[in-house]
């Protein structure tokens, strides 16, 4: 139950953040579930982000984009409003987590500051081996 209250699944996805802005894309994808599916829809950068698929396809996206954070100097600050997690007691391993989430993304080399809204919902898992992801939609788009 901790692992997947308010605070556990914040802790949670806060680790995935750190790992994607440490270049560590390997350690962000053992925490993906084998079966994950993904539906990305970013439209903050040019050309945007769209694609479905599952684990494979999506630590190929982390892994490429966690390779060029050090060498632009990437810093973010996240804010996570209207944050829900959603339990049944048919499934108490998995979670439902849904929040709007602000994010501002600073590049120092470029000297580039991005400002983005978006929609996310996760559904994890608690597994034998720790907690994994096992669905991720995400809708992002540049902040107004």
């Amino acid at each position: 139950a901790i692992v997947f209250s308010e605070t556990g699944a914040n802790s949670f996805l806060d680790e995935l953040e750190d790992l994607s802005l440490s270049g560590k894309g390997q350690e962000y994808c053992d925490r993906l579930h084998d079966d994950m599916k993904v539906s990305i829809d970013d439209r903050s950068a040019n050309p945007p982000a769209v694609f479905e698929g599952g684990k494979q396809e999506f630590c190929e996206y982390v892994s490429y984009a966690a390779k060029g954070m050090d060498i632009i100097g990437v810093s973010t600050h996240v804010q996570r409003n209207d944050f829900t997690v959603k339990r049944s007691w048919l499934h108490p391993w998995t979670a439902d987590v849904s929040y709007v989430e602000s994010r501002t993304t600073s590049m120092s080399v470029i000297n580039t500051t991005l400002r983005t809204e978006g929609e996310d919902e996760w559904t994890l898992v608690n597994t034998f081996s720790g907690v994994k992801v096992l669905r991720l939609k995400s809708k992002v788009r540049l902040a107004q």
